[in-house]
């Protein structure tokens, strides 16, 4: 999954009186971390959206992703790759949480794993990036997206190489034209 690049919902109570501590909450801090991640996801998700090019990462060819909300706090995407007017690499991909409230990023790759999606979890979630992992995975392991001051979209899809070295892809998402 070379071109992987994301889904959120999250609860407040609100009670009457003092508020108390629980195992979800501290008095002192707020949310607990999960639920804090939680939010931020739900917060940074939505700016994703749209038609996003990154044309300067890979001499010769243009990556895409697109992305929509698809309802329900769903995301669904689409990455390929143009080399002049072919396509030569695409993924299916889709946020989810399931009904424990993890949320998972999903890539299909019709040419890889069988065509069975693989899904990543979100590990990290704070200030303008989302981190998914999923450590029993070739490549990628690992899936990050940052949101830049200007607007663009700095994404990083890592793991070990073939030979078992690092390995990093690194892309700069601008808005499509």
């Amino acid at each position: 999954m070379k071109h992987a690049l994301l889904l959120g919902a999250a609860g407040l109570i609100l009670s009457c009186g003092a508020p108390t501590a629980s195992p979800d909450t501290d008095a002192a801090t707020g949310p607990a971390p999960a639920d804090r991640r939680v939010n931020r996801f739900g917060e940074l998700m939505p700016k994703l959206m749209g038609d996003w090019i990154d044309a300067e990462s890979e001499p010769g060819a243009v990556i895409h992703e697109r992305w929509k909300p698809t309802g329900n706090g769903t995301y669904s995407g689409i990455g390929f790759v143009m080399a002049d007017k072919d396509t030569v690499f695409i993924e299916h991909l889709w946020v989810a949480s399931d009904r424990m409230g993890a949320i998972a990023y999903n890539v299909r790759v019709p040419s890889q794993d069988a065509g069975a999606p693989v899904a990543f979890s979100l590990t990290e979630c704070a200030g303008d990036s989302m981190v998914f992992e999923n450590p029993m995975h070739d490549f990628p392991r690992r899936i990050a997206y940052a949101l830049q001051h200007d607007g663009t979209w700095y994404a990083t899809v890592s793991g070990p190489g073939k030979d078992g070295s690092p390995r990093t892809l690194s892309y700069r998402f601008k808005p499509a034209p």
